[in-house]
Parts: structure tokens; sequence; C-alpha cells
């Protein structure tokens, strides 16, 4: 993958810098918020090379793509030419449209994505600290020990600080002015006299003191607060004065605010929250474990288990364990068993190595590459994969499996040790993620995927399977905007050899001489140029017709054996809107060689000042280990042209 190709692909997909509010990203995804939600073209941009899929929901346009998005978002933030902006009074009025959820699940995903990594992080750190206790390594007292529990502790002690500067940040306020007041939440003096119970006022008003180390709630309110009456205050200030005076009279009005009434009344919110969770758990545990578990890669698809991230820290800082993600975290191994099970089943060249990295990348708890480019396409094998996750879920629902931290993947695993020592939740957890994997594995092996048939059913599943060639947002302009083809072959099996025939009757020329870098280059694949002297092109071979482009200047199709074809009439024909193109197929239609696929007015092009020099690409170059192109003389459609071995 080319990231900044990708992010300029992307960027002009959604419309631009001027149809962006805010943009950050999580572990897998590109996350929007755009002013206009019908601008992005969803089909399109699924087939930009790198991305996954497109969900929208909780009112972002998410782009999934995987590992690779901190690398994509980097260099979309390049492209942009700016930092992303943080949320603004018009900005809450655009978002007012996608209802009170979905400004819910925006607030949630934008305050605590930032700090996902380190806290994760910070909890396998944790687990692992408890695993070396319970087997004798480390001791409480050893130094060590106390030097690697304060680096995994500190990050929970002083989170109010943490989430201080991104809530500040999400709701469009200073960072510093919240993380301050988090800061002061968790000041030494206040916590020390909140653990001994001494008594306070504020201009004679009391303070109810809580210890606010490891809180939630309370610094995100109090951050949306500091937030609104920072904009307000930065409104009748003085300029000459408003560099200190807005976060001067901020703090001093919000941090006592925060403590006489905020903090306590948000308290009183994250116990009663933790206790309903422990609640609902308890009518049956077994059942919240088969129905919240086999639904989870479900609600993950469409971005809603932002809701519950909330709750499940909340459980954590509140309770000091959490046994909800107990029943789900079994869940990303049952999406990996599957596609574990396609990776050594499928006899697909392509879909095999992708199944593989999924799998891997499922190991380490990121599921997405799975879900979206394995299991979801295959359908029944999400649904093997679901069912493996609920039955999974259900175990550690009735072995009583609990979280004490955060984390992800098999690093994980440590997080489910109780601190006083392995017990019946760490087996029950370790048996989950075993059924998990292994079910996912077997259900999906024998129920939930099927390889080709032959004949003409491997012709129609080889044409759905192929991957689409991308450019840039700047080759489009330059090659005709071909990101959605996919080229087919037709080839012939001479000696292990593959010909692919001329579609062109013309000149040749050789590919280096195409006035478009993007051919020129070999960047889309090797192949041959012809300068046409008749306007049709013919199918090369026996194959299918993966995509054929709506202005018809770009043919994607795949013969038989699995080579890929690109035939791109002209350099910036796209411009044309199909005027001089006139189409014989349709996409998925079966071709035998010398069928007509398209036929192109010469002059007209011509007359339009662009250039009608053809290429015709092997787009899945890569998989071979040699390709011949004629690059010179003249040729009738139908004569042999590249020979791929």
């Amino acid at each position: 993958m080319n990231h900044d190709q990708t992010a300029k692909e992307i960027l002009s997909a959604v419309g631009g810098n001027e149809n962006i509010n805010n943009v950050i990203h999580c572990v897998t995804r590109l996350r929007f918020n755009l002013k206009d939600m019908k601008a992005p073209d969803k089909e399109e941009i699924k087939k930009i090379d790198g991305v996954l899929t497109v969900v929208e929901s909780g009112g972002q346009f998410q782009v999934v793509i995987g590992n690779e998005v901190p690398k994509v978002y980097e260099s979309l933030i390049g492209t942009m030419g700016k930092e992303p902006m943080s949320a603004t009074s018009e900005q809450k009025g655009q978002g007012d449209k996608h209802g009170l959820f979905n400004r819910f699940v925006d607030v949630i995903s934008g305050v605590f994505m930032p700090v996902i990594g380190v806290l994760a992080a910070a909890g396998i750190l944790k687990g692992l600290l408890a695993l070396f206790s319970t087997l004798k390594w480390l001791t409480e007292d050893m130094s060590t020990y106390k030097i690697l529990f304060a680096t995994a502790d500190a990050l929970f002690y002083f989170f109010p600080i943490l989430l201080g500067f991104s809530a500040g940040k999400k709701f469009g306020g200073n960072p510093f002015i919240s993380a301050t007041i988090g800061a002061a939440l968790v000041y030494p003096t206040m916590t020390a006299a909140a653990t001994a119970g001494t008594g306070m006022s504020f201009l004679g008003i009391p303070v109810i003191l809580i210890n606010y180390t490891q809180s939630v709630i309370p610094i995100v309110i109090a951050s949306y607060l500091a937030a609104n009456f920072e904009r307000w205050l930065t409104k009748i200030s003085p300029s000459s004065i408003r560099m200190f005076a807005v976060p001067l009279i901020t703090l001093t009005v919000i941090t006592p605010v925060v403590f006489m009434a905020v903090g306590p009344v948000a308290t009183l919110i994250s116990d009663y929250l933790a206790k309903g969770a422990m609640w609902t758990y308890g009518l049956s545990p077994i059942v919240a474990g088969l129905l919240l578990a086999g639904l989870w890669q479900t609600i993950i698809i469409f971005g809603l288990h932002w809701a519950f991230i909330p709750i499940l820290l909340n459980n954590l800082v509140t309770n000091g364990f959490d046994p909800i993600n107990g029943m789900l975290y079994a869940t990303t191994f049952a999406q990996t068993g599957a596609a574990f099970a396609i990776a050594i089943k499928t006899r697909d060249k392509k879909l095999k190595p992708i199944a593989m990295s999924a799998t891997i990348s499922g190991l380490m708890g990121v599921t997405e590459p799975a879900i979206y480019g394995v299991t979801l396409p295959a359908k029944k094998a999400f649904i093997m994969a679901s069912i493996a996750g609920g039955i999974a879920g259900a175990v550690a629902g009735f072995m009583g499996s609990t979280a004490y931290g955060f984390g992800a993947g098999v690093f994980g695993i440590p997080l489910f040790i109780n601190p006083n020592g392995m017990d019946t939740g760490f087996i029950g957890f370790i048996l989950s993620v075993l059924i998990a994997f292994v079910l996912g594995f077997i259900l999906t092996y024998m129920f939930g995927y099927k390889n080709a048939a032959t004949s003409s059913a491997m012709k129609q599943e080889k044409a759905e399977q192929v991957q689409p060639n991308r450019l840039s947002s700047d080759d489009k302009e330059s090659a005709g905007d071909v990101s959605a083809t996919t080229p087919v072959q037709a080839t012939t099996e001479v000696y292990g050899e593959k010909i692919v025939s001329s579609p062109l009757t013309g000149q040749l020329i050789p590919l280096t001489e195409v006035g478009d870098e993007a051919f020129s280059s070999g960047a889309m694949g090797q192949g041959a140029a012809i300068i046409p002297t008749k306007g049709v092109a013919y199918a090369p071979f026996d194959g299918v017709v993966v995509t054929i482009f709506k202005t018809k200047h770009a043919i994607g199709l795949l013969s038989e054996d699995g080579v890929e074809i690109l035939i791109h009439v002209g350099i910036n024909t796209v411009t044309l809107k199909g005027k001089h193109f006139t189409s014989y197929v349709s996409d998925g239609d079966t071709v035998r060689k010398g069928d007509k696929l398209v036929e192109f007015d010469l002059e007209g092009i011509t007359a339009a000042g662009l250039d009608i020099m053809t290429s015709v690409i092997v787009s899945n170059t890569a998989i071979y280990t040699d390709i011949q192109a004629k690059q010179q003389g003249n040729i009738e459609h139908g004569e042999a042209l590249i020979t791929v071995k």
C-alpha cells in the first residue's frame, strides 16, 4: 500500500478539506466528522487500495483500513496541510443532525480513542506483573516490581489528567486547561484529605471530598463545562488580556464547581453505572455472555462498541474489575480462528495471504482485517465465528471470568489473572479463548467456507474475489480514474506459459513512452502500449468482465487461469464522461476471445485534444516471475501480445 496515495484518494472521496469538520483514527479506522455525510461515495471509497470497508455510524463516517491506519492518518494530515480541527459550536450544530445517540458515540470515541493504545499497554504490563507475581518471579517488595508497577499504574492513577487533555480537545476547549482541572482533582493534598476524611469548604460552602484517582466521568463532564465556559469568556474578553484572563477565570470558576457539585454527582453516577452493570450481569452470566458475545462483532462492525467503553472502564476504576470484558474478550479469537480456517482451506492465491495476515492481526487483538477482509465477505464464516464467540462468552460467564485491566490479543491474557492468584475465573477465561478459536476454526472449515467450483461457477467466483488496483486522486485525473477496475486476462496455456492476445489493432510502442506516469512507471503493472488504428477493443482471451468503468474508457478482465488485464483506452479520456464510447459488455459478463468489448471514436477523441495511446496492463504482475510484452511494430487484434510465466 502507498500510504500517501491512499490518503489522497480518501481525502478526495470524502469531499476534500472543505467537507471535513474533524478526523481522528482508532486502531483500525479513520473516523471523519463530515459537514455533508451524503457527499462521499461509499462504493468508490471501498475500492481504494488499502480500504477494507466503509461504516457510517455514531454520526461518523468511518473508513476501515486495518493495521496501517496510523500511517495513512499521518499521510492524510500531511495531505490536508493542517491538523484536524477540534469541535466548534458550528460543528456541534452539524452534529445535532445526527441524533443524540450518535453524538454520544462520537464524543466517547473522540475522548477515549487518543488514550486507548497506552491504556492497553499499561493494562498488559499490569497483567504481566500479576503473572510474574503468581509465578514467584517477582514480589511486591522488589525494586524492579515497584518501578514497573508505577509505570503500569501511573496512567490509571492520573487518568483524570490524561482524559482531561483529550476531552478538552474533543470539546473544542484548551486541553491544557481541562488537564489542569484533572490534575487538581488528583492533587496529593486533596487526595490525602479525602482519604483521611478531613472536612473542607470553599467560601463557606461545604465540599464533599472524594478520591478522584482512576476516575473517568467527573473529568469528562468538567472538561465539557470548561470548554463551553472558555468559549463564552473568549467572546467577551478584551483581546489585550485574553491570553491569560480566559485560562485564569476558567480555572478559578470551574475547578471549585467541580469539587463542590460536578465531582460528587458524577461519582454517584459512576457508582450507579457500575452497580447497574453488575446487576444486569448477575441476572444470568451465561445468557449475558451468550447474547452479548455472540453479537459483539456485529456491534463492532457498526462502530457502536464505543458506547460500551465508558461502562467497561468505569467498572475497572470503580470496582477494580470488569466481568463484561471477561465475556467479550474471546470473540476476537473466534474471528481469528475463522480467518485461520479460511487461510488453511482456500485455494485462492490472493485470499490465502490475506487470511493468514488477518489471523496474525487477530491474535494481536485487531480483528477488523479478519472481519472485513476475510469472514464478512464469506458471510457464513462471520456467522460461524459469531456463534463460536457466543458459546465462548457463555462459558466465560458461567465460570465467572473477570478482567482486571484493559488490553488486547494474546498479550492481554494475563489481565484476567486475579491479583490474589489464579482462580476458576481465569481457568474459565482460558477455556473460553480456546473454545472460541477452535470452534471458530472448525465451524468455518466445515460449514462457513467453500472453495470455488470449476467451470462457469469458478469464473464467476474469481471475478467476485479479485481485488481492483487503485490510483491516487492525481493519477485518476491523468489516467482516467481506473480505481474501480480489475483486469481480467484471457490467456492460453502454452507449455507452462500464458499468452494474452492483443485486444486492439494498431502500432506498438514501449510502455515506458506512455504519457502517463501511472502506466509508464510500471506502478500499475507490466504490459504493452498500442496506438490504435481501429476504434474497437476485443476480448484478449476467454474470461470474465470484472469491471467496465462507467465512462467506458477502462475495462478490467480476468482470464480463466487467473491473469488480470486492464485495458485503458487513451489518456485522460475519463473527462469525456462516456462520449465517443459504446460498450457491448457489462460487469460479470462471460466473454470469449475475440468478443467485442467496446467501440470508440478515434477522431472524436483526438478532436477533443486527448491522446488515444492505450495501455494493456497485467495488473496482478506481482504474482508472476516473468512478463514479456511486444514493444514495437504493428499488431492485429487476436495476435499474441503478452507472455506471462
